[in-house]
């Protein structure tokens, strides 16, 4: 029987058994989103120059996987992963714009079909919208439109081009005000919830109170700080890297980062509430909490502001994962994981059939130590408007980059140069390894580019 017959008994098990008095005890979903966030923008990576004490519990209650990826580093494209457990030449989302293929399906579509109430609020910039995509109820939703955290153009769920209001509050306080709403209601079976903040995005802009916290000459510059790329494969003018005059300034750097910081801390005390409502009626006890950025920013990294980059500033997203009851192997887990992981573990804790169409990994057996991770990972990016094509394959200690276009080849031991500064590319001290990496490279864009 395949996966999607498979998938449909279950469907139709739990309808029957529902009619009949059945308890569903299973347990409870939320899925936290943050955009272009920074790895190190985070108090669980050792950064103390950042606060950001609810996702620090999170942490040393859950697992923190710190080595997560997403497969490409792009808006669109980076969500049509998370939503589908694909790679982007799988989906179909390759950069913003692209629709998911038919035949890929989607964990809030799955979820729905097999008994959940499945809620949406915050950034959607998707495919579709969240009622077509398997989401059955919501909060107010940013489907287009005017960005401005303050002022963003907001949908009511179900609603339509008409229906848009210009938000009454910063983005974030409006979508934890509709999610912890939802929390605090009454629920006679179990939810899946997806909120999706608009931080770190830019424009880079703290809420009232919070712009003051942090003074941009106590800012730590990244440790890989450069004025300027050191590749040709570059464009300044793409929206992210027009944020901060170009080449970079110290001074510049920490002075974004420092609002960037903030809006974070704001972020951190949002999900406190919802975390804090979930204790309030008893849920969390029963309820898998994910949080996950949707992608990196680079934030002054080699010259870089924004994401659409192989680097690790860029292409390495923040993942926390506490689990409701399962046992903890460690704390801090440094697999290689990725962002198409997160739709296999929700279904897994919900005992749900993982469609076959699924590439990602459930998480749950890094979690618990029943699991060994994977060996490597591929990421792409590719802009058809600018001429920018890059590819990516990294394992635990090497990373190989090529950009495509200029011909350009980038070779990192990650292990004695984790911020990348001395590319090895061609040096004999990586000639055996870099050979390898190339043939992996090359056998994975016949297979994944051809799809």
């Amino acid at each position: 029987m395949n996966s999607i017959k498979r998938f449909f008994v279950f469907s139709i098990f739990f309808v029957i058994t529902a009619s009949e008095g059945f308890a569903d005890s299973r347990p409870n979903i939320l899925l936290i989103l943050s955009d272009d966030h920074n790895y190190r923008a985070l108090g669980a990576s050792g950064n103390k120059a950042i606060r950001t004490p609810n996702l620090d519990r999170l942490a040393s209650e859950g697992v923190y996987f710190n080595r997560c990826f997403s497969p490409n580093p792009i808006c669109m494209a980076a969500r049509a992963c998370i939503y589908t457990g694909q790679d982007s030449w799988t989906n179909g989302v390759t950069f913003n714009g692209k629709k998911i293929k038919r035949e890929s399906p989607v964990f809030p579509s799955v979820m729905a079909v097999s008994g959940y109430e499945t809620y949406f609020a915050g950034k959607w910039h998707s495919d579709g919208k969240p009622w077509t995509r398997g989401f059955t109820t919501g909060g107010r939703c940013w489907a287009g439109g005017k960005f401005d955290h303050f002022e963003l153009a907001l949908t009511p769920f179900r609603g339509g081009q008409d229906d848009r209001e210009t938000a009454d509050d910063y983005s974030t306080t409006v979508f934890t005000d509709d999610a912890v709403k939802y929390l605090e209601g009454e629920h006679d079976r179990p939810f899946c919830m997806v909120v999706a903040y608009t931080v770190g995005h830019d424009v880079f802009m703290a809420p009232p109170g919070y712009g003051r916290k942090y003074a941009a000459n106590e800012i730590p510059l990244p440790p890989n700080y450069m004025p300027k790329p050191p590749f040709k494969q570059f464009n300044a003018k793409i929206r992210d890297e027009t944020v901060i005059p170009f080449p970079r300034t110290k001074a510049s750097v920490r002075r974004a980062t420092a609002e960037y910081y903030a809006m974070f801390e704001h972020m951190d005390d949002q999900i406190g509430r919802m975390l804090a409502a979930l204790k309030q009626k008893k849920l969390d006890e029963n309820t898998l909490v994910i949080f996950a950025s949707v992608k990196g920013m680079s934030m002054g990294s080699h010259g870089i502001i924004g994401k659409q980059t192989m680097y690790e500033e860029g292409v390495r997203s923040t993942l926390i994962v506490r689990h409701p009851t399962l046992k903890v192997a460690e704390r801090t887990n440094s697999s290689l994981v990725s962002t198409v992981d997160i739709f296999p573990t929700i279904c897994e804790i919900a005992g749900v059939v993982i469609p076959e169409s699924v590439e990602g990994q459930s998480l749950l057996g890094l979690y618990d130590g029943s699991r060994k991770a994977r060996e490597r990972l591929f990421c792409s990016y590719s802009d058809p408007r600018r001429d920018t094509v890059t590819r990516m394959v990294r394992t635990d200690r090497y990373k190989l980059i090529q950009h495509l276009v200029t011909g350009e080849r980038q070779f990192f031991d990650l292990e004695k140069d984790p911020y990348e500064m001395k590319n090895l590319f061609g040096k004999p001290e990586g000639k055996a390894a870099e050979a390898e990496l190339t043939q992996e490279l090359m056998r994975w864009r016949e297979g994944a580019e051809g799809k």
